[in-house]
C-alpha cells in the first residue's frame, strides 16, 4: 500500500515496524491499567481501538496518516493481546493452561490466513484490503456480554505485592527469547512476500501460500499449547526452534524452486508453533497483580526488537534489492534463532517450575 504514495521500501517496512513498536508501549501502559482496573476494560478498549485505527488506515490520504495510523493501531493490539492473553491465561483450569493459550494465540495464525486469502480477492484495491481489519470493532459487544474478569485489583495491593527482583532473570531471559523470535521472524516477513514474487512466484501463489502457512501456524499454535501442558515450555521451544532452523533456507529460496520453497514456509510455519510458550514463561513466573504489565512490556519489548530487524531488511533491500532479502534473512534468521537456543539451553528449568508453583492460582 505504500507504494501508492511512492513511498520507499524504507518506509514499507517503518510502516510493518512501526505496528511492533507502538505495541510496546501500549503493552505497558494499557497492561498496568489492566493490573489496577481489571482486564475486561482493557479487552474492549484494545479491541475497538485497532479496529477505528486499522479503518483510518484505509482512508489515509497520505503517508504521514498512514504511518499515525500504523502507530495507534499497535498501540490499541499491545492493550488488546495483553489483555486478551492474560484474561484467558486466568479463566483457564491449571491443567488446560497451555492449550487454552495455544489456541488463543492461534487468531494470530488464522487471522494472517485470512489475510492472505483475502490479499487474492483485493491485491489490486488496497483501501478495501485494509477495511476488512476494522471487523473485530464487531467483537466488542460480544466481550461486553460475555467475557468476565477474574478480579480486579487495587493500587495499593499493587504496592504491597509487586516486588519483582526475585524475578529479574526470568524477566531477561524470557525478553531475549521473544525478541529472538521476533527478530528472526519479522525481518524475513517484512519482505517475504515482495521477496518470492521477485524470483517469479505468482501472486496468486504467493497468496495461498501465506494463506496455508498461517492455518498450520494457527493448528501449530494449539498443538503446542496442548504439549505444554504435559511437557516442559523451554525444551518445546528449543525443538521449534531447530525446526525453523531447518526450514529456513528452503523457504528463502536456496533452491529456487516452488516445491522446496513451500516445503520450507511450511516446516518453518509449523516449527513456530512454540510462540505461545514464550509469554506463558512471563505469566506463570510473575505475581498475578502486576502480571498484566510484565506480560505486556517483556512480550511487545519483543516486538520493538522485531520491529528493528524488519527497518534492517529493509534498508538492506532498498540499498541491494529485493533478491538479496534471501542472503540477508538467513543471517539474521540464523544469528537470532542461535541466541534463543543458547538462552533456553542455559536456563535452569528449576528457576521457573518454583515461580510457577507459587503463581498458580
Amino acid at each position: 500500500m505504500y507504494k501508492c504514495f511512492d513511498a520507499s521500501t524504507v518506509i514499507g517496512t517503518l510502516l510493518f515496524s512501526l505496528g511492533l513498536i507502538f505495541r510496546v508501549i501500549g503493552g505497558y501502559v494499557f497492561g498496568k491499567f489492566a493490573d489496577i482496573y481489571g482486564r475486561k476494560v482493557v479487552l474492549n478498549l484494545g479491541t475497538a481501538g485497532y479496529s477505528l485505527s486499522q479503518l483510518l488506515l484505509a482512508l489515509s490520504p497520505n503517508v504521514f496518516i498512514l504511518l499515525l495510523a500504523r502507530s495507534l493501531q499497535g498501540l490499541f493490539m499491545g492493550a488488546q493481546w495483553t489483555a486478551g492473553t492474560v484474561i484467558a491465561y486466568e479463566n483457564a483450569p491449571v491443567s488446560m493452561r497451555g492449550i487454552i493459550n495455544g489456541i488463543v494465540q492461534a487468531g494470530y495464525g488464522l487471522g494472517y490466513a485470512l489475510t492472505g486469502l483475502v490479499y487474492i480477492f483485493f491485491s489490486t484495491n488496497w483501501r478495501m484490503f485494509l477495511l476488512t481489519g476494522a471487523i473485530p470493532i464487531f467483537l466488542v459487544p460480544y466481550i461486553l456480554a460475555k467475557v468476565n474478569d477474574v478480579k480486579t485489583f487495587r493500587k495499593e495491593n499493587i504496592k504491597a505485592q509487586a516486588n519483582i527482583s526475585g524475578y529479574l532473570s526470568v524477566i531477561i531471559r524470557s525478553t531475549i527469547v521473544i525478541s529472538g523470535m521476533f527478530f528472526s521472524y519479522y525481518s524475513i516477513f517484512a519482505v517475504y512476500p515482495e521477496f518470492l514474487e521477485s524470483i517469479q512466484i505468482s501472486k496468486d501463489y504467493v497468496g495461498f501460500l501465506m494463506f496455508l502457512s498461517n492455518v498450520l501456524l494457527a493448528v501449530s499454535f494449539i498443538a503446542f499449547g496442548r504439549a505444554s501442558d504435559k511437557f516442559s515450555k523451554r525444551k518445546l521451544i528449543m525443538y521449534g526452534v531447530i525446526g525453523e532452523m531447518i526450514g529456513l533456507p528452503f523457504m528463502l529460496a536456496v533452491i529456487e524452486q516452488p516445491s522446496f520453497i513451500t516445503f520450507g514456509l511450511l516446516l518453518y510455519t509449523i516449527a513456530t508453533g512454540f510462540w505461545p510458550l514464550a509469554p506463558l514463561l512471563i505469566v506463570e513466573s510473575v505475581p498475578i497483580e502486576v502480571r498484566g504489565m510484565l506480560t505486556g512490556l517483556t512480550y511487545n519489548l519483543g516486538s520493538i526488537i522485531g520491529g528493528i530487524g524488519s527497518i534492517i531488511m529493509g534498508a538492506l533491500v532498498n540499498s541491494f534489492g529485493i533478491v538479496s532479502a534471501g542472503k540477508w534473512g538467513l543471517i539474521m534468521g540464523y544469528a537470532s534463532l542461535a541466541i534463543v537456543f543458547l538462552t533456553l539451553a542455559t536456563w535452569k528449568s528449576s528457576n521457573v517450575l518454583s515461580r510457577v508453583q507459587r503463581s498458580n492460582i
